[in-house]
C-alpha cells in the first residue's frame, strides 16, 4: 500500500489529503505540522484579529478519523527520497509533498517589530491593539491595508507606511480606489518605514513587507532552490517522488505565487500527478481582500499589456480583453462580476468590450 506524507498542514497540505481521498486514493496519508490541526490563514488578519468568533479549522477531528488521515503534531527535521523524519519518528513515504508555506520578512529597526503569519502572531496583536494604541504598519501588498482595517476597528491610531499604492499588480486601476479609501480612514505616509523615522511615537510597529518561501527543510537535499523549491507544471521537483506546492514552490520560469488560491490550486494539480490522472483545465488565479468595509476581488490578470484593452464597467469593475477573450477582471463590492468573469475565462466565452462596459447589460447574460 502506498504512503503519502505531507509536510505542512495549512490549506495547501490539507487540500492534498482531502483531494487524494476524494479521488479514491487508498494508501496511507500522514500530515506532519507543528500546529494542533489544519488551520485557514485568511481570517487571521480580519475576523479573528478583531475578536470575532471564527473557526479557523479546515476540518473537524472527526473528518480525519472518517477519512483515515493521520495528523502528526510535530516538526520535520529532514527528509530524503522515501523517508521523512521528525526528532522522534521516521515515516516511510512513496510520495512526499512539501507544503511548508512561507515566513514573513521583517524590518531592521531599533525597536521590536511584529510580523503576521500565524494564529500566535494574531493572538499577540489582538492582545496588544486597542483604543489609544499608536501603531505603524509598513507594507505595500494586501496584508498592510487588512491589518490597518482591523487595527482601526480595535480603536488603534493607525499609520500606514507604503512606498506605492498597495496591490496594484493584483487589482490594477482599482487599487487606486482602495488606496483613496485607506487615506480617508487612517494616516498614510507614502514612503518606506526606515530607521530615520521617529519610531518613539509608535507603541507598535508591524512589518507586512512580504514573505520568503520556507525552504529550510529542503536545503541540502538535492532539490533545486531558486526563490522557492523549483517545480514543473505538475509540481514535481527534480527528485522523483517529491513534490512542492503552495507558497514554498515556484514553477520553473515563472514568478512565485504566494496567495491562498494558489495553495489550493497547486494541491489539486499534485493530486492528479500522484493519481496519474489528467487534470482539468487550469482555472484563473483568484485573489480577494477585505479592506475598510469593501470586498475587493480579482480573477486572472488585470494589468493590460500593449495589445490588450482595459474596459471599465462603472466605477468599481474593470476587465482586460484581448481579441474578444477575457484575460482578467477586478471588482469592488461586485461579487457577481467576478463569478461571471471566472466563467467567461474558464469556458473561453467570447466577449464584446462594449457590452462589458454597458451596465444596462446584465453581466450574467454575457456568460451564455
Amino acid at each position: 500500500m502506498p504512503n503519502t506524507v505531507i509536510i505542512g498542514g495549512s490549506v495547501a497540505g490539507f487540500s492534498v489529503a482531502a483531494g487524494l481521498r476524494d479521488a479514491g486514493y487508498t494508501g496511507a496519508i500522514t500530515i506532519i505540522d507543528p500546529h494542533e490541526t489544519a488551520l485557514d490563514r485568511p481570517p487571521l488578519s480580519t475576523d479573528y484579529l478583531v475578536g470575532d468568533d471564527v473557526d479557523l479549522a479546515l476540518a473537524s477531528d472527526s473528518w480525519f478519523v472518517e477519512n483515515n488521515v493521520t495528523w502528526v503534531q510535530d516538526t520535520v527535521v529532514r527528509f530524503s527520497r522515501g523517508n521523512v523524519e521528525t526528532a522522534s519518528q521516521t515515516f516511510q513515504a512513496d510520495h512526499i509533498v512539501i507544503a511548508t508555506g512561507a515566513t514573513p520578512k521583517t524590518l531592521e529597526l531599533p525597536k521590536p517589530v511584529y510580523t503576521f503569519r500565524t494564529r500566535a502572531d494574531a493572538d499577540v496583536l489582538r492582545n496588544s491593539l486597542g483604543p489609544g494604541v499608536c501603531v505603524a504598519i509598513a507594507g505595500g501588498g494586501l496584508l498592510a491595508p487588512e491589518l490597518a482595517t482591523s487595527a482601526q476597528q480595535l480603536g488603534a491610531q493607525v499609520t500606514v507606511f507604503t512606498p506605492h499604492i498597495p496591490a496594484g499588480e493584483v487589482f490594477g486601476e482599482l487599487a487606486e480606489t482602495l488606496y483613496t479609501t485607506m487615506t480617508q480612514r487612517v494616516k498614510v505616509i507614502p514612503r518606506r518605514l526606515t530607521v530615520d523615522e521617529d519610531l518613539d511615537r509608535f507603541d507598535l510597529v508591524i512589518a507586512a513587507v512580504g514573505v520568503e518561501p520556507a525552504v529550510q527543510i529542503a536545503e541540502g537535499t538535492g532539490l533545486i532552490l531558486d526563490d522557492g523549491i523549483v517545480v514543473d507544471e505538475a509540481y514535481r521537483t527534480n527528485v522523483a517522488g517529491v513534490y512542492a506546492i503552495g507558497d514554498v514552490c515556484r514553477i520553473h520560469n515563472q514568478p512565485r505565487q504566494d496567495h491562498w488560491d494558489h495553495g489550493r490550486a497547486s494541491a489539486t494539480r499534485v493530486v492528479h500527478t500522484i493519481m496519474g490522472t489528467e487534470p482539468p483545465a487550469r482555472t484563473p488565479q483568484w485573489v480577494w481582500s477585505d479592506q475598510f468595509g469593501h470586498d475587493a476581488q480579482a480573477v486572472g490578470r488585470v494589468v493590460p499589456r500593449a495589445h490588450e484593452h482595459l474596459v471599465h464597467r462603472g466605477d468599481n469593475a474593470i476587465f482586460v480583453v484581448s481579441d474578444q477573450q477575457l484575460i482578467g477582471a477586478a471588482a469592488i463590492d461586485e461579487q457577481l462580476v467576478i463569478r461571471a468573469a471566472t466563467r467567461m475565462i474558464t469556458r473561453g466565452i467570447a466577449v464584446d468590450p462594449e457590452q462589458l462596459a454597458d451596465t444596462s447589460v446584465s453581466i450574467r447574460q454575457l456568460t451564455r
